[in-house]
């Protein structure tokens, strides 16, 4: 039953001092029951609508109730001061828009000069609230003051449009709704453009994209404030526009439109109810939150998609609609915005197909000009990119209207494909041609296959975009290399896209590498198989449908090899050249594996990513283009390895000798170094470690620890240089002193000269915050691991390892791990992947060690919750092949990843 206010303050009387009476009790007993009612009527799926206009209007009973009491005292004594103060309602609660964690804002509007009966009484109101734990916020203020400060502050103007009366004199309500009214109309393009302004400048903030896979319901693209500017705007030339049924009455949507809008709306507010049920003000759909979101909203998991991914597939379906009619309401509104202006219209003329470019966009003079001929709902999209020109908001609805118009005989027309074909080898807006068509529905019509992408979210901490944004994502970010504007970040890359003979066949092969997902696993080989048909309809030659499968199926494959491979290894350099087999195909591996990375997220493409992924691809090019025609595999690459290391020991030598260091002492220490070191290092680095090694062996100290930034400086990641007298298990303290220290180790590489000096070289990631002081974090370091060394690991650091919590939460998958001699002449080659969480190198290292085993090279790779390791391992400086010690190798890993507890958010 609802709550009636007035059964809560029976018995209250309004004699005596204003806020003299313990009134929290009173309404604390009506919030509580207000809330349980408003919860009870949100769990049976009453319209979240109705929902947050029933809440403010109990919130309106209580500030009513409370003015009265506060108020009558001083009426009593003096009518007349009942039109000197009128409670108004401004912002979300203004609106009649409060969800559970709403704030709620007043403005106290008083005639004249304040007195004690305006101050009195507000302070009495808002006391009392905020006694009751409600978030007010609240102004008093006169209305030449209100206009001051609206005049001054574009938000607090803004609140001043969601004005509304609640109690007091309703004159002076009227009388303030006038003058903002008034101010508004005298400066509409000043207002306009400054929630322009202020709009983009929250997009920018808050992502760009409706598509973020934690999107915020409020401020986000495609959330709440979208549709707040759309009416905001309208009022500024439209004064009565209050709710989306208003923009209809005045034609700023349509009903289609407006009807969509309600929908996205209730959907949204439902969620931000559910979220904020328990009071908090939270408008992010984190993922610790979805889950329990998707239970709420009655989803459960089916073989194709998990709960949570249908319901943030529903929620990007619903962002987008608001995102489309906002924008739509919002370009209505300016339009005659500027015909008030008396601004003239451009010229009308046409062009190809009958369509028309008026006023700067291409116009679809009549909706049954795509029925007669639904090519056109493809040559439209290259008509405009032809001309650099949007489309109209008319034609848009025009292609929206007749969509369904794209069936298979259009698929299969040879017309329609060299107009997608045209689309894409276009020198103009590829990008966002793709993204219209993708918004109005067009794209996923003509590739079908492509259709279920649409609003696909994966439920991981890796990508920041829905599937079909991604992947479309990529033909930016190619375009954006071909124009050379990631010259700085990527030179490789602009390099080899100007070598590219068919841009169309590589933008293609960007939009088509994830159709296999949201299917099962396996998305690269579902992807590929679905090519053939694709490239039939396209009327691809069978060169390019090859080169489009090829690039499908493996466009996971060399960013895998960078990151868990030894891109030195002379089987691991084959084992691509075999996979690619031209230089052209390497190439555009290359490059759609770069806009891949760079396409998930901006963490992703980091500078030890970069240098991985160029070292892999030259030493590739290098076989491809002399190493094939060798006589033999083996002695190219020994020819190869010796050539090298002549030329990089005596320039490393030259920098020691500048150095002043003594170059007879280093090149001993390097006689005793293993064959490889030099092979795997650069000069610089080469000298830098050298100088370390021999100013530990002077100082004959336990443990020596330096420091080094990369040759590029980058600050990505940073090296560290250990060096100790070998032992066993030396590998796995530096792991757990580094993990205690917050750092994630990347790669390290394991050397050990004859003599028993151990040099071990680590690329580690900081901790979230930045690059550390370096000297700071290597005395912090050696300190640890000199500690570490002499008694195992001492307490502090058990400590610091359990008590450093993972940085969000860990999805359950199933730990892997695999063991090879395939992939490496001279490394048992194991791979480990399971849950990322804080001391897992140091735990896997550690099962390592204690098995005997020598590691040799480390490669870490995490993508956000996956933690994906490789190990380089020997025992007794041989490669592990008995089944035996692979079994209980398998066993140990399988144990110190196996034990790992789970945690969710």
């Amino acid at each position: 039953m609802r709550p009636d206010c007035e059964d809560y303050f029976r018995g209250v009387s309004s004699h005596g001092a204003p806020g003299s009476m313990n009134l929290n009790p009173n309404v604390r007993a009506y919030l509580d029951a207000a809330r349980d009612y408003l919860l009870q009527r949100h769990d049976r799926s009453v319209p979240a609508r109705e929902l947050n206009e029933q809440h403010a209007e109990m919130i309106d009973r209580l500030v009513r109730k409370l003015f009265r009491l506060a108020s009558d005292p001083f009426l009593a004594d003096d009518p007349k001061l009942g039109t000197r103060l009128a409670v108004i309602a401004v912002g979300g609660y203004g609106r009649r828009e409060l969800s559970f964690g709403s704030d709620i804002d007043l403005l106290f509007l008083y005639r004249g000069k304040p007195s004690v009966y305006v101050e009195t009484v507000a302070e009495a109101v808002t006391q009392r609230l905020w006694d009751a734990r409600l978030v007010v916020g609240h102004a008093t203020r006169n209305i030449a003051e209100s206009m001051r400060m609206g005049r001054e502050d574009l938000p607090t103007l803004t609140s001043y449009l969601d004005a509304r009366f609640l109690i007091g004199d309703p004159g002076l309500f009227a009388e303030f709704d006038r003058e903002t009214s008034a101010y508004i109309r005298r400066h509409p393009r000043a207002f306009v453009d400054g929630k322009l302004a202020e709009q983009h400048g929250r997009h920018v903030r808050k992502g760009e994209s409706p598509y973020l896979l934690q999107p915020d319901l409020k401020d986000g693209v495609g959330g709440l404030r979208d549709y707040h500017t759309a009416l905001w705007l309208a009022r500024a030339l439209l004064w009565d526009v209050k709710r989306a049924e208003h923009l209809r009455r005045h034609g700023l949507v349509d009903a289609e439109e407006e009807a969509e809008l309600l929908q996205a709306l209730d959907f949204l507010w439902r969620l931000r109810n559910q979220l904020q049920r328990k009071g908090r003000k939270e408008d992010r759909l984190s993922y610790e939150i979805q889950p329990e979101l998707a239970e709420f909203m009655g989803l459960s998991d089916t073989p194709e998609l998990l709960a949570v991914e249908q319901l943030m597939r529903e929620y990007y379906l619903h962002a987008r609609c608001v995102q489309r009619v906002s924008q739509n309401s919002a370009s209505r509104t300016l339009e005659r915005l500027d015909r008030r202006r008396e601004r003239r219209s451009k010229p009308s003329y046409p062009v190809a197909e009958g369509f028309a470019i008026a006023d700067g966009r291409l116009e679809i003079p009549r909706a049954e000009m795509l029925a007669e001929r639904p090519l056109r709902l493809l040559s439209v999209f290259a008509v405009a990119q032809h001309h650099d020109v949007e489309l109209s908001l008319r034609a848009q609805g025009y292609v929206r209207q007749h969509v369904h118009r794209i069936d298979d005989a259009l698929r299969s027309d040879p017309a329609a494909a060299d107009v997608f074909r045209q689309i894409l080898d276009s020198p103009l807006r590829v990008y966002r041609t793709l993204g219209l068509m993708n918004e109005l529905g067009v794209l996923a019509a003509y590739l079908p296959e492509f259709a279920h992408l649409v609003g696909l979210w994966q439920q991981n901490l890796y990508h920041t975009y829905t599937v079909d944004v991604h992947s479309l994502f990529l033909v930016e970010q190619l375009r954006r290399t071909w124009k050379g504007e990631n010259r700085e970040t990527l030179p490789l890359a602009t390099e080899l896209i100007r070598e590219v003979r068919r841009p169309f066949v590589l933008y293609l092969s960007c939009i088509l590498h994830d159709i296999g997902k949201g299917r099962g696993g396996g998305h690269c080989q579902r992807g590929a198989v679905q090519v053939p048909g694709i490239a039939a309809r396209l009327g691809l030659s069978s060169e390019e449908a090859e080169m489009v499968e090829f690039l499908v199926l493996h466009h996971l494959t060399k960013s895998g090899m960078a990151d868990r491979r030894d891109v030195n290894d002379s089987r691991t350099i084959q084992n691509l050249a075999t996979l690619c087999r031209t230089r052209e195909r390497l190439r555009m591996l290359y490059l759609i594996t770069v806009a891949d990375i760079r396409s998930v997220s901006s963490e992703a493409w980091t500078a030890w990513k970069r240098s991985q992924m160029i070292a892999l691809y030259r030493n590739t090019m290098e076989w491809l283009e002399t190493g094939a025609e060798a006589e033999s595999a083996t002695q190219f690459f020994i020819e190869r390895a010796m050539r090298r290391a002549q030329q990089t020991q005596g320039t490393a030598l030259e920098l020691i000798a500048a150095r002043d260091i003594d170059v007879s002492e280093a090149e001993l220490l390097l006689d005793v170094m293993p064959r490889r070191y030099i092979l795997d290092h650069t000069p610089m680095e080469i000298a830098s470690h050298l100088q370390a090694a021999l100013s530990f062996l002077a100082a004959g100290g336990e443990v020596g620890v330096h420091p080094f930034w990369p040759d590029d400086g980058s600050r990505g990641f940073w090296g560290l240089v250990v060096l100790a007298r070998d032992r066993p298990g030396l590998f796995s303290a530096v792991a757990g002193v580094l993990a205690g220290c917050g750092h994630d180790i990347l790669r390290a590489q394991v050397y050990t000269t004859r003599d028993g000096l151990a040099l071990e070289i680590y690329q580690v990631r900081p901790p979230a915050g930045g690059a550390p002081e370096a000297e700071l974090e290597r005395a912090r370091i050696e300190s640890r691991l000199i500690e570490t060394l002499k008694d195992g690991t001492p307490p502090p650091i058990r400590r610091q390892l359990r008590e450093r919590p993972p940085e969000g939460a860990v999805r359950r998958r199933a730990p892997a791990v695999r063991i090879s001699n395939e992939e490496s002449d001279f490394y048992t080659v194991v791979d480990v992947s399971t849950n990322d969480r804080p001391a897992l190198l140091y735990d896997i290292t550690r099962a390592l060690t204690g098995l005997g085993l020598e590691i040799g090279i480390s490669r870490a790779s995490t993508h956000a919750d996956r933690a994906t390791d490789a190990f380089y391992v020997t025992r007794d400086g041989r490669r592990v092949t008995d089944p035996g010690p692979l079994g209980e190798i398998d066993a140990a890993l399988r144990s110190a990843i196996g034990d790992t507890p789970e945690r969710a958010g």
